[in-house]
């Protein structure tokens, strides 16, 4: 193996093992996050525009969860690839490559959609203000 395939094949599976656990503490946060609006579905439901924000969350993280397992599945398609390709010294080649590449694309538009999903949720957390009762 060539110093080139071997330094491309040390950042392919650099960059899997980060996309693994970043895939796998999205599926953690979007569990804690759905709890929680749990709790939000019931402190919303007599303001008709809070629960409608509340149950696009939801709908969103449900999302992110089924997301997040097909990256995963595709990332181990992937890695079984490469090791397949280790085995038979075709390291990398034009379609694991072009897998790759699709994947990365996956990633980055996945890391992208729920940062600022994430953001938005938090932000709706923090500035949530429960409507008064008029007693």
């Amino acid at each position: 193996m060539t110093t080139s395939k071997m330094h491309q094949l040390n950042h392919a599976h650099f960059e899997h093992k980060l996309w693994r656990n970043e895939l796998e503490l999205v599926a953690q946060e979007a569990t804690f996050f759905l709890k929680t609006l749990d709790e939000y579905k019931t402190k919303t439901i007599a303001q008709s525009h809070d629960s409608l924000i509340v149950a696009e969350f939801v709908k969103q993280f449900h999302h992110f969860q089924r997301l997040t397992k097909r990256l995963l599945e595709e990332l181990t398609v992937v890695e079984k690839e490469i090791a397949q390709g280790v085995m038979a010294d075709n390291i990398l080649d034009g379609e694991q490559r072009k897998d790759r590449a699709y994947l990365n694309e996956e990633m980055k538009y996945f890391e992208s959609d729920y940062r600022e999903t994430k953001y938005r949720f938090r932000n709706f957390i923090a500035t949530y203000e429960p409507a008064q009762s008029l007693n």
